[in-house]
């Protein structure tokens, strides 16, 4: 039986988020370490795992459909209002929550091109084009580039600093900058997922970048930094218009119990924090040092993960890191994404390069 549907014009042209991705093919070595999603190699902090076990009792329980004593959390944390944040499974899943509430058919969202693979699809899902600006040659954002893809159909420009997949900053001056240029109609978010492992500065997302520019919204994550990716927990801070709209977008019971409680307890457990955050710059800067000594082209990373432009080089570099057991992220055409991880995991990937013959270009 035939069945007929009329499926969104803007999804024809994407896929699922990486259903192209396999486990190991049939004869292929298998995978030891996975370096290609940007996971923490740590568990989440102690005082995390011990406070989220006292509520398995109530796993039987829906969670607070409005995740209230997070939203008040976050706002003591970054100093705004609670009407100003929404919070939701995932920085991700936030970010599906604003493009469904603030676009539609014919609409166009703006980011710079390669980035965070699930952008394309969340922007299809909205109804919205996609339109993509390329990265400067140092791999980071490109704004006046940007800022010429911006039009009346326009509704949201995502700036991603760190930049995923380079790891490179976005300038604070230049940002202000940029945002004074955009025309009222243009909401700005700023995905801040990877902003807790750019030590030695502070973050853009501020109170005073929000009070500045009042179409900006901040979005961060608890899957990164803290460690819990599998809770699915992130949120945006921004204009309390925008904030209302984006709560009204979320599914409901969107972030579990654990999740709001991790979260919360994250938050506050700043010194293990700092520690962790120590130790990740250190194995991340080993590695860097590691693969430049093998005379690969690396870019300093301001995130948990390094990049190396290899341009259509990219896909053989990956083939050459799983033969050793280690999975990488190419981007065809452009280059490939390690994580930081394991000191042995760094090793066995350093050594596997090494043994290659010298004359194989990647």
């Amino acid at each position: 039986m035939n069945v007929r549907f009329a499926e969104r014009s803007t999804l024809r042209a994407v896929r699922a988020y990486r259903d192209t991705e396999s486990s190991n093919a049939e004869g292929s070595p298998p995978i030891t370490f996975d370096l290609s999603s940007n996971e923490l190699a740590l568990p989440p902090l102690p005082s995390v795992l011990a406070g989220i076990e006292k509520g398995f009792p109530q796993l039987a329980r829906y969670p607070d459909p409005t995740a209230r004593d997070l939203t008040a959390e976050i706002a003591r944390h970054l100093c705004v209002s609670a009407e100003e944040l929404a919070v939701g499974p995932g920085s991700a899943g936030v970010l599906q929550q604003l493009l469904l509430a603030l676009c539609g058919k014919g609409d166009e969202v703006v980011y710079a091109w390669p980035g965070f693979d699930a952008y394309p699809l969340l922007v299809a899902i909205s109804g919205a084009i996609s339109v993509h600006a390329p990265l400067t040659v140092s791999g980071g954002h490109d704004l006046d580039e940007i800022r010429t893809r911006v039009s009346a159909r326009t509704k949201v420009v995502i700036l991603c600093s760190p930049h995923n997949p380079t790891g490179v900053t976005i300038d604070h001056g230049e940002l202000h900058s940029f945002l004074n240029s955009l025309p009222d109609h243009v909401v700005t978010v700023l995905d801040e997922a990877y902003v807790e492992f750019d030590r030695g500065s502070d973050p853009a997302g501020t109170p005073v970048l929000l009070r500045e520019h009042s179409n900006t919204v901040v979005l961060r994550t608890f899957s990164k930094a803290y460690g819990l990716a599998g809770l699915r927990v992130g949120y945006a801070a921004g204009p309390r218009q925008v904030m209302a709209a984006v709560r009204k977008a979320a599914i409901p019971f969107g972030v579990t119990r654990f999740a709001e409680r991790a979260a919360i307890l994250s938050l506050r457990s700043e010194v293990e924090l700092l520690e962790r955050l120590a130790a990740v710059a250190a194995a991340r800067e080993e590695l860097t040092a590691g693969l430049r000594e093998l005379r690969l082209p690396v870019l300093s990373s301001r995130a948990n993960f390094v990049w190396l432009p290899l341009a259509w080089a990219a896909e053989s570099f990956a083939r050459a890191a799983a033969t050793a057991g280690i999975k990488v992220r190419a981007y065809p055409g452009h280059g490939a994404r390690i994580s930081v991880g394991e000191a042995e995991a760094h090793r066995t990937l350093l050594t596997a390069l090494d043994r290659r013959d010298h004359g194989d270009a990647f």
